[in-house]
This record gives structure tokens, sequence and C-alpha cells, in this order.
């Protein structure tokens, strides 16, 4: 009974220590991928800097340019048509018509009482506040 409980402690230690020295391997390589990127990212920085490149990404500045001015462009456009008021549909009548519609019908019924709100406090003014009367009366 006791050495079957040792085996599993020994087991279980055996175990974290497998994961924990998976977790550092895997931590080290995280660490030399980060530093590849960041290497990279300095050389690009750097020629970009220097004017080395007249590119940017595999297209030239002009061609950059004309596509975030198209997409710019369809942007606008989209935006532009969601703010506007929907367009009435005509009435089904005949063309001679240019009458304007009729009266409105009846008014509707009530609706129900919404909830009432907090009590309403009427402000007190604070002495300061307060103009002291002199006994004339401002025409």
């Amino acid at each position: 009974m006791e050495k079957e409980a040792q085996k599993r402690r020994n087991c279980h230690s055996a175990a974290l220590g497998v994961i924990s020295s998976l977790f550092s391997v895997a931590s080290v390589a995280f660490c030399v991928f980060l530093s590849f990127n960041a290497a990279d990212i300095r050389s690009r920085v750097v020629d970009l800097e220097s004017g080395k490149r007249d590119h940017t990404f595999g297209h030239s500045a002009e061609d950059f340019n004309s596509l975030i001015q198209q997409r710019v462009d369809e942007l606008l456009s989209q935006r532009s048509y969601e703010n506007y008021v929907k367009i009435r549909t005509a009435r089904q009548t005949s063309p001679e018509c240019n009458c304007p519609p009729g009266p409105p019908g009846k008014r509707g019924r009530r609706g129900r009482d919404g909830e009432p709100g907090p009590p309403v406090s009427m402000p007190v003014p604070h002495l300061a506040q307060l103009v002291p009367y002199e006994g004339k009366i401002a025409k």
C-alpha cells in the first residue's frame, strides 16, 4: 500500500517535471521567434528611413495611395446612403389625380401610463442667492 502511494507520488512529480520542462522549452522558442521578428521589423524600418525602398509591401507609393483612395471613396459612399430617409412609395392612384391625401383618421386609443418616476424635490436656494427686499417694486 505504501509502495503504491510512493509510486503515484513519483509519477506525479515526474509528470509535473516533464510539463514544466515543455513549457520552458516553448517559452524559449517563443522568445527566439519574437527576436527574429523584431530584427526583421528593425531592418524594414532602417530601409524605409534610409529611402532605399520606394515600394511599400510590394506596391509602389502611387498604387498604394490609389488603393487607399478607392477604399475611402467606397466607405464614404456607403455611409452617405445609410443616413438618407427612406423614400415613400407612390399611392395607387390614376396619373391624372394630383390632389393631396384626405384628412387624417380618428385618433387611436390612449396607451398605458408609464412607470412613475422618482419624486421631484424643489431645490432650496442658498441664502447668498436670495435678494433682500428693500421695499421698492421694480417697474
